[in-house]
């Protein structure tokens, strides 16, 4: 799975930049001053990502045991263990 936490990043600083000139514009301020802050969302985001890239994308181990476990016939589902863990996650 790959996540692209660069438009999420991007649209943020357009939605802010869009919103500074809208407001520049209307109060007719003479002095521009231009500022960048890094708010602790970013820096969440860049943790989140580098971790991301280190894990691999696709667990192959799991899956080559998954199929083998289908083909044999031997993968059984537990309806009762997927019910439980559908509830847990609509609490």
């Amino acid at each position: 799975m790959r996540i692209d936490l660069n438009s999420i990043s991007l649209n943020n600083i357009e939605r802010e930049d869009k919103a500074k000139k809208a407001a520049g514009k209307h109060s007719g301020a003479a002095n521009i001053e231009d500022k960048a802050t890094l708010s602790s969302d970013s820096l969440d985001i860049s943790a989140l990502k580098s971790q991301a890239l280190a894990s691999p994308e696709v667990r192959q181990d799991k899956v080559e045991a998954l199929r083998q476990q289908v083909q044999s016939g031997q993968y059984k589902v537990d309806a009762d263990e997927i019910a439980k863990s559908i509830l847990k996650y609509n609490k």
